[in-house]
């Protein structure tokens, strides 16, 4: 195949939706190579560049990921004890879970199951048969039904390895899982808690067929207070999860968010590993979670009182509301009880629309902050702009020209506030009390920069921060940009796992609506002129690579009438930050952004 020649849309979506029985046929007649090089062609040519992640895209990625020889298996390692609880399975799905421990590649592992008093005749002589078949199973059949946390518990009593793999009774791990692992845990000896990438199948006709892979943008604390963005696989070590007194009774159905919540209490983020890899097959069928959340809904309430306790235990400031149609929580967060002075700029860039500029002492005084406010402005448009500057009673400066990061940079020194919120004159903040969230999210440990949405007038996100994408070179390969994250989506739109309606952390954010810290803006030298319309990125991965202080993008959303960034492979960016665009941070490298939506990488 010919990886320049130019198609039409229609015969690329022909190509992707055939693209699996065309592999097929070309596995019959060439054998298995020539189907996998027709997969890796399509990839080349961009045919899988657009949503969905899941269906034939994923399903070509899985065969490809597949085809690659399998990870060594570490010549020492760890022991590691799985912990299964048991309670009333279906015969199938249990024996498919048991039987994908036992191929593992990695041989130093016992399973410690816990039976949670099962009613099921054929449950128990199933297990016991297993552990005849291998001593490495140990078998523990509770006298009461506990409960998850209860069995789980009952497991770790088991447990004499090291690490504690947490497996579910109908899910499967890869073969290779638990050697990544043991790898992993080489490789990063002061960690706590590993986690990987997983997804989820389904079983028809005797076929397996995967999908909804959750690629994990590494680990994410601010993710982390809305949902369980770590989740499966989970693997902890022995000696923490007993220091932490294992699982919670009473916090069924959301028991692994709760421990999760209290490692990060205890530890800190440090203590997280993530592995960028599936290995964890979480199964999908009517009475689980993974096909609706409605199934087990007293996880809601106790998911709540798990982050309530985390708030509690670290002192942070913030309320947790859950949409009725969701388990995941809303994080508003809120300020300090005497938060430092904060400066808002209002950058005028553009000509001043009138109609906006009167709504500016209502979007100040509803912000929720007493702020300062400097109206920064070219020289031509200082007068023009006095009257609103006294309504504001704020102070004017002027800026050399009309150019965003100039008045940025002009705003910067003169601002006497500690914190410094950016907006745009004629962009209209649409979320209540925007100040006082951003400064909230902003003054805790880690943070160098919370960013908001900005949304066209029709609805759709001209940006949520910034993602990394692909763009094609002159010679065909394929260069890292800069691109706006989840441009092009409508705000109704829930995009990858609702994940842009929640706060999380992004490689950057966008200068419209930035919220940072002065001291850090000064200690990273403002906005770089030679990085062009990229200075704020130039600036959050400053913060990054110099400090380790993430960038944070709201939920907050701001209208703004103007133009939409360009995906663009930015040279300067290339130059200063090329580590960081070949491996962004919060971002996992699975995933690249279009336009659209999040597309697959090889």
């Amino acid at each position: 195949m010919n990886a320049r020649a130019a198609l039409t849309d229609e015969e690329r979506r022909n190509l992707r939706r055939n693209s699996l029985a065309l592999a097929d046929a070309l596995t019959r007649d060439k054998g298995p190579e020539a189907g996998l090089d027709f997969l890796r062609a399509l990839f080349a040519r961009g045919i899988f560049n657009s949503p969905p992640i899941s269906g034939e895209a994923y399903t070509a990625w899985r065969r490809l990921a597949d085809a690659a020889p399998r990870p060594p298996v570490p010549a020492a390692g760890p022991r590691i004890s799985v912990i299964m609880p048991v309670c009333n399975p279906r015969p199938e799905h249990l024996r498919a879970a048991l039987d994908s421990v036992l191929a593992q590649t990695w041989q130093d592992w016992e399973l410690c199951i816990a039976d949670d008093a099962s009613t099921r005749e054929d449950t128990r002589p199933l297990l016991e048969d297993y552990a005849r078949r291998d001593p490495r199973l140990r078998l523990v059949f509770r006298a009461e039904n506990g409960h998850i946390s209860a069995a789980c518990n009952t497991a770790l009593q088991e447990a004499a390895g090291d690490w504690c793999a947490l497996l579910d009774q109908d899910d499967l791990l890869p073969p290779e899982a638990l050697a990544v692992v043991a790898a992993a845990v080489n490789a990063h000896p002061g960690a706590q808690m590993f986690f990987s990438d997983e997804d989820q199948f389904v079983e028809r006709d005797g076929r397996r067929e995967h999908l909804n892979p959750l690629f994990k943008p590494g680990f994410d604390q601010d993710l982390l207070l809305c949902c369980n963005c770590v989740n499966h696989l989970g693997v902890y070590r022995t000696e923490t999860l007993r220091a932490l007194n294992g699982f919670t009774p009473g916090l069924e159905g959301a028991q692994d968010y709760d421990l999760v919540l209290r490692l990060l209490a205890a530890y800190g983020a440090e203590a997280f590993v993530h592995i960028p890899r599936v290995l964890y097959h979480w199964r999908r069928h009517e009475d689980s979670t993974s096909a609706d959340w409605a199934a087990k809904p007293y996880a809601r309430e106790a998911a709540r009182r798990a982050r309530a306790t985390f708030a509690a235990s670290t002192g942070l400031r913030a309320t947790f509301p859950v949409p009725e149609n969701s388990i995941h929580a809303h994080t508003r967060f809120l300020p300090p009880r005497r938060p430092p002075l904060t400066t808002v700029a209002l950058l005028a860039d553009a000509a001043p629309v009138p109609a906006l500029l009167d709504r500016w002492p209502e979007w100040l005084e509803r912000c929720g902050l007493a702020c300062e406010v400097v109206l920064v402005c070219p020289a031509g448009e200082r007068e023009a702009l006095r009257p609103l500057a006294e309504r504001l009673r704020a102070r004017t400066a002027v800026a050399p020209s009309a150019d965003l990061f100039a008045l940025a940079d002009k705003a910067l020194r003169v601002a006497r506030g500690d914190v410094l919120c950016f907006q745009r004159l004629n962009d209209a903040p649409l979320s209540p009390d925007w100040a006082a969230q951003a400064c909230g999210a902003l003054l805790r440990p880690g943070v160098a920069a919370v960013g908001c949405r900005s949304l066209s007038p029709r609805g759709f996100f001209r940006h949520a921060g910034y993602a990394v994408g692909q763009q094609p070179a002159p010679d065909g390969d394929m260069l890292p940009a800069l691109c706006p994250a989840y441009q092009g989506l409508h705000r109704q739109s829930g995009g990858y796992f609702n994940w842009i309606n929640l706060p999380h952390a992004a490689p950057a954010v966008r200068l419209d609506g930035l919220c940072c810290r002065r001291d850090l803006l000064e200690d990273c030298d403002g906005f770089d002129a030679r990085a062009g319309l990229w200075a704020d990125a130039d600036f959050c991965f400053a913060a990054w690579s110099r400090r380790g202080l993430r960038s944070l993008v709201l939920p907050l959303d701001i209208l703004s009438a103007g133009s939409t960034a360009p995906v663009v492979a930015s040279t300067l960016l290339r130059e200063r930050w090329g580590e960081l665009l070949a491996a962004p941070p919060f971002q996992n490298p699975a995933l690249a952004w279009s336009p659209g939506g999040w597309h697959l990488r090889l």
